[in-house]
């Protein structure tokens, strides 16, 4: 799983380093204040930046939002259609409403939709955005809606589609959108970002490891695409600025049963909204 990109409010970056003791000579293990530091950096990496206003797609105007409870919040949710669906998983700091042309072009050949927001996303309740809350959403979502036959996921969502599938979710088709296949460490990256000592980076590490559980913590998405038991389609921009489009030319070839498509021009979020990339995506779901 890939921590989030987006860069912090200058006034949070303050509170992290401050906590962190960065300015400090004094080794920051033998601090006081070295749990809230750790607390600190960790909150900085699970808690997105929501939208003022959420927006609802416009095919899911007239459908009845569903409040479903996952980790003790409530996640929103709605479905178009009454067969096996396609289940919509949006990326870090979005919403539902990402997959607007996609839910139109798959409403019109007369599939069915699932769509949510992620914990601390768009309508859904929370603070926390990332694992281990983020997959036990998409099972709940799928559990109450379903079922579900197929799965299209965007950016930091391709790697909770995927880990749903690992444990159980019966989707036979998965398409990825720019996936984060990148495997250095996403804790010491942002730390360095943040200018936030490796062992303050080191602790919420190993405290969102043991929140996640083991199995969860160990999965990497480049290693685990190749095992999936799905028909697989990658798609990529050539000029991604956030997840490098060799990695998923790399990957794809690992898996037996995968294909990549190819964009240029789109870079990250305009991909999962390209017209040409929705139909390509709407086929490759409705056969």
């Amino acid at each position: 799983m890939t921590a989030p990109n987006a860069r912090l409010p200058v006034a949070e970056v303050s509170a992290v380093r401050h906590h962190a003791g960065v300015n400090d000579g004094e080794p920051i293990a033998s601090r006081p204040d070295f749990d809230a530091a750790v607390e600190a950096f960790l909150l900085s990496i699970v808690k997105p930046s929501r939208r003022p206003e959420p927006r609802t797609a416009a095919r899911l105007v007239s459908v009845e939002e569903q409040r479903i409870r996952s980790h003790g919040v409530m996640v929103s949710a709605w479905r178009l259609g009454a067969d096996p669906a396609v289940l919509l998983i949006h990326g870090w700091e979005d919403n539902h409403s990402l997959w607007s042309p996609l839910i139109d072009s798959l409403a019109d050949r007369g599939r069915s939709v699932i769509a949510l927001d992620m914990p601390a996303h768009g309508f859904s309740d929370g603070e926390r955005g990332l694992n281990p809350e983020a997959i036990d959403a998409v099972q709940a979502v799928s559990t109450a809606l379903g079922p579900v036959d197929a799965v299209v996921a965007h950016s930091s969502g391709a790697g909770v589609a995927a880990m749903a599938i690992m444990e159980g979710l019966p989707a036979g088709r998965a398409v990825l959108i720019a996936p984060p296949l990148r495997g250095d460490d996403r804790f010491l990256r942002y730390a360095k970002r943040l200018g936030v000592p490796e062992d303050v980076a080191a602790a919420a590490r190993a405290i969102y490891n043991e929140r996640l559980g083991r199995d969860r913590a160990a999965m990497d998405l480049r290693t685990a695409l190749p095992t999936l038991d799905v028909n697989l389609l990658l798609v990529h921009s050539t000029d991604d600025e956030r997840m490098p489009f060799v990695d998923s030319q790399e990957v794809v070839a690992l898996c037996p049963r995968a294909d990549l498509f190819a964009v240029h021009g789109l870079a990250h979020r305009k991909t999962a909204r390209d017209p040409e990339v929705v139909t390509h995506i709407a086929d490759f779901v409705t056969i």
